[in-house]
């Protein structure tokens, strides 16, 4: 856990750091036989209905594709996910991290459709492409249509065979995935992951990271590669997914016309047959990298997913390490000893293992930590665990699937991962498992796989007779005969449509105002699986008031849920994992945001629960103490980090508010004082000056507005305070060129940012013309901007790079800033071409070419989160804070088609000017 920065500029980076953590995921895959001619003449087929389980309707063609239907009429979007049998486990001698960089490749060109990103960038949307152990997939989300639902089926049948793979593309590509691995050489926990599993494998490719090695990435021939593409990349090894909103008859009409007519191949696919044998001893690996926190990773070899022991492991896992009532977790963190522990075991085709994390502070010391925490795993086989354990875990395993379930979009993702494992239906299977889980099976996965002999942690120690764990192989023919006859459980809700569209979210919306002042909307919108879906923003306190608690906030934002007058922590999450739900809170400097997840069923009795901790928590002084500690570590962990230290840095140059300001930024000593001075009363005070009085929210759902209402008012009708609340304004400050660099030692990536403030809000005339110049300049289209295709595109020096604008709904405090990540010797190169390309736009401008495709990437964009439940939650909560009319957004809309490029030349020279700049680089650059 990380305390939250006051800074814009870090919220941004998060965002993209996680989308590209998804863009490309590190894992890939293996060498090749070509197929016959392409110019093969195939008669067009329909394809075949093979069974319907769950909602999942599966097709075939007879040139070996198999095609999935996820029809889902709540929808308003369309997401196609193609699935490739193939990752690092097929990745042969030299090929290492050649999976992963066809992936990148995939999104060059085609022989028929051409430049793939540009396509993309124009269709709007989202869009993705990931590698990992036994699978490769790609996927867009876009609005639903006839032409967005034919063009992604064309495109996908078109890059499945015939890609470009061009040596001019590879060689500027090779730098930027090896940008990618830098990336994550500078996390230490990801690093020390790589290193136990390469231990604990030694002979799978499991032991194998997904994003290869450096060297093979840097010699790859594009020659070898097509080879590769060519022996994998065809209908015999993928799996065609079609979920959310569509026409089934037409889908199925164009995967006949795109598809079909790709001719089978006459090579046979080679199983892999290598099987890790059982280890023979507790192995060691040690880690010595720069940073501040130690931390200790184990590997246990554990099952394959198609296993029935997964599920009991993955319940075990759970116990041992859930907050706050796992075994390790009481044992460790409870205790004072560790500030984070956990524990995961991956979704894989053959046998996988068990991974577990433990943080450890600074001041620690870590010898007796290890030694603790080794005592700690050697009692799994031996615990006595209960129903009450066992429970509490099936709970939440069955919350995950219920919630992966009942979203269509995700569900069709995350069916990625099933197919690599081996086929759609173990995902039902998996769940029948879970929800079969005796408290026999517990013990008996924990006494079989959890020995010291199958752990990789630490030195090696001679032993005699000692019991070796080898898990069992499961064949195709084992999976095909477990799946064959499986019907899945009866579907029979019936799902109305909901349009996406400003006047459709008008016509369903109510609004409505508690006597203390809430003011909230109720959206009549069902939901799959009959969900329920709330967020409400209170704001709270004064300039005076909240001055210097910024700590103190975000303290209290971590202990609501730690108990209350009538229940514990255990308690209070066992409740939530039983009723399948969540309620999160989080906070900006003035407000406090609640989020609610639950069912229409299970929703009196969240809203009961919400109502409790809001009124009546107790902030318990040992889970206060955890948390500083926690709060702690995460300063020293960030000590090293390029990206936090980079933007704190330049939000304390560009915004220097005085330290008694709620926008202040400390530095890391500074933020480390404030933690050590807090104190449980501090916290208990903050939470007595929250109250619902000027608050909003929004909840979405199928309920009736009458019920909705009774939910609301259980939860916040009798939250008062008499703490008086005015919102604090943020002040503009005019920045002036600045240049900063910060030395970080023994790092393998650097991070460039860079900003610009200026006056403007959404109000103002030229919003609309610096919105779709931005596009141009930094933010549009995938990775098609005009940064984006200089830095990485071109010249290959960053893995990502672009620039974005935050704009105010009312106050007059805007910017700009940039962002580059790239190796440290590539410094001067990337600092150069950010200037460069701000320049041009400033002194040439756009064209009109430019201005309307980005106008038509940026309308699609928009359209496609119109279509998501957390967009109308957003607009709708906006409305109500702001009293801002919901047809601001249609407006909009219009004023960005009104434009000419004159007006966007305009809006880039009067507010980007170079000699305001502030531009901070961190990384290690005494590297050669």
């Amino acid at each position: 856990k990380k305390i939250i920065m006051n800074s814009k500029f870090l919220s941004f980076v998060l965002v993209f750091s996680l989308l590209f953590c998804l863009n490309i995921d590190a894992q890939k895959k293996t060498t090749a036989t070509k197929q016959p001619a392409k110019t093969q003449v195939v008669k067009r087929e329909q394809p075949n209905f093979v069974t319907s389980v769950e909602g999942i309707k599966e097709y075939s063609l007879s040139n070996g594709l198999q095609i999935l239907l996820v029809p889902d009429a709540t929808q308003s979007n369309v997401v196609v996910n193609i699935v490739y049998k193939v990752g690092s486990r097929h990745e042969g001698y030299g090929e290492k991290g050649m999976a992963h960089l066809l992936e990148h490749m995939l999104f060059k060109s085609t022989k028929n459709l051409g430049d793939i990103k540009k396509m993309l960038t124009d269709k709007g949307g989202n869009a993705n492409g990931t590698t990992w152990y036994d699978r490769t997939n790609y996927y867009e989300i876009f609005p639903s249509n006839e032409e967005n639902l034919r063009w992604s089926i064309e495109m996908e049948a078109d890059r499945m065979i015939n890609a470009t793979m061009l040596q001019s593309d590879l060689d500027k590509e090779f730098s930027v995935v090896r940008n990618e691995f830098e990336i994550g050489e500078n996390e230490p926990s990801s690093v020390l992951q790589e290193r136990i599993l390469s231990t604990a494998y030694l002979w799978h490719n499991y032991g194998s990271s997904t994003i290869g090695s450096k060297e093979d990435i840097e010699r790859v021939k594009a020659d070898r590669l097509k080879v590769f593409y060519q022996k994998y990349y065809q209908p015999d090894n993928a799996v065609l997914m079609i979920g959310g909103k569509f026409d089934e008859a037409n889908a199925l009409k164009y995967v006949a016309q795109y598809f079909s007519v790709i001719p089978k191949p006459t090579r046979i696919l080679d199983k892999t047959y290598t099987i890790e044998p059982a280890q023979d001893g507790e192995r060691y690996v040690e880690l010595r990298r720069n940073g501040d926190v130690y931390s200790i990773g184990v590997v246990y070899h554990t099952a394959a997913f198609a296993d029935k022991d997964y599920a009991a492991i993955d319940a075990l896992v759970e116990v041992l390490t859930s907050d706050p009532s796992g075994y390790l977790y009481k044992s460790l963190i409870d205790t004072h000893l560790a500030t984070n522990i956990e524990g995961h075991q991956p979704t894989l085709r053959d046998a996988a293992f068990a991974y577990f994390y433990l943080s450890v502070p600074k001041e620690k010391n870590i010898d007796e930590i290890k030694t603790t925490f080794v005592n700690e795993l050697n009692k799994i086989g031996t615990t006595a665990y209960t129903e009450e354990d066992l429970n509490r875990a099936k709970a939440k395993l069955l919350k995950s699937i219920e919630n992966i379930t009942n979203n269509t979009l995700n569900k069709v993702i995350n069916a990625t991962e099933i197919i690599g494992a081996g086929d759609y239906r173990l995902f039902f299977i998996y769940r029948d498992n879970v929800e079969k889980l005796t408290l026999d099976d517990l013990n008996r996965v924990a006494k079989k796989y959890f020995l010291s002999n199958n752990r990789t942690l630490g030195v090696f120690i001679p032993a005699k007779e000692e019991i070796r764990v080898k898990s069992d192989e499961i064949t195709d023919e084992q999976i095909a005969e477990m799946v064959g006859n499986y019907e899945g459980k009866v579907q029979d809700e019936e799902l109305k449509s909901f349009e996406a569209s400003i006047a459709n979210i008008k016509a369903n919306l109510t609004e409505k105002t508690l006597a203390n002042g809430l003011k909230y909307g109720i959206v009549n919108k069902s939901l799959k699986g009959k969900k329920v879906v709330a967020q409400f923003r209170i704001p709270c306190g004064t300039a005076e008031s909240l001055a210097g608690k910024g700590v103190v906030f975000s303290a209290m934002v971590y202990l609501m849920k730690t108990g209350t007058a009538t229940m514990t922590k255990a308690q209070i999450q066992d409740k939530l994992d039983q009723l399948k739900s969540s309620i999160g809170f989080g906070k900006r400097p003035q407000d406090l945001y609640i989020s609610v997840n639950t069912y229409e069923e299970y929703a009196p009795q969240v809203f009961a629960l919400l109502n409790d901790i809001l009124k009546n928590s107790t902030f318990p002084q040992n889970e206060f103490d955890k948390l500083m500690e926690q709060f702690k570590s995460s300063i020293d962990a960030s000590r090293n980090d390029p990206q936090s230290l980079a933007s704190t840095e330049i939000s304390r140059l560009s915004d220097p508010y005085p330290e008694s300001s709620i926008f202040y930024t400390p530095t890391l000593d500074e933020t480390l004082t404030r933690i050590e001075k807090i104190t449980r009363e501090q916290v208990m005070e903050m939470y007595k000056m929250i109250g619902a009085k000027h608050g909003v929210g929004t909840i979405v759902s199928g309920l009736s507005a009458e019920k909705v209402q009774a939910l609301v008012e259980n939860a916040f009708e009798n939250w008062t305070t008499t703490t008086e609340y005015v919102k604090v304004l943020q002040t503009f400050f005019p920045t002036k060129e600045t240049y900063k660099e910060i030395q970080i030692d023994d790092k393998e990536n650097a991070v460039n940012f860079g900003t610009i403030n200026f006056q403007i809000n959404e109000s103002s005339p030229e919003y609309p013309a610096l919105e779709i110049a931005n596009e141009i300049l930094g933010s549009g289209g995938f990775l098609n901007s005009r940064i984006a295709k200089r830095l990485r595109e071109n010249e290959g020096i960053s893995y990502g790079a672009g620039a974005d604008i935050s704009v105010p709904v009312k106050e007059n405090t805007a910017s700009w800033f940039s962002y580059a990540f790239y190796n440290p010797t590539k410094k001067s190169e990337v600092n150069a071409a950010l200037k460069d390309e701000v320049s041009k736009a400033i002194a040439s401008g756009f064209t009109a070419e430019e201005m309307k495709d980005a106008i038509g990437s940026w309308k699609n964009g928009r359209n496609t989160s119109l279509g998501t439940d957390g967009m109308i939650i957003s607009l709708t909560n906006k409305h109500l804070f702001f009293d801002t009319p919901l047809e601001e957004f249609d407006e909009l809309e219009k004023k960005v088609d009104a434009l000419k490029v004159a007006d966007l030349n305009a809006v880039i020279k009067k507010y980007l000017n170079l000699d305001q700049l502030i531009m901070v680089n961190a990384g290690d650059f005494k590297k050669e």
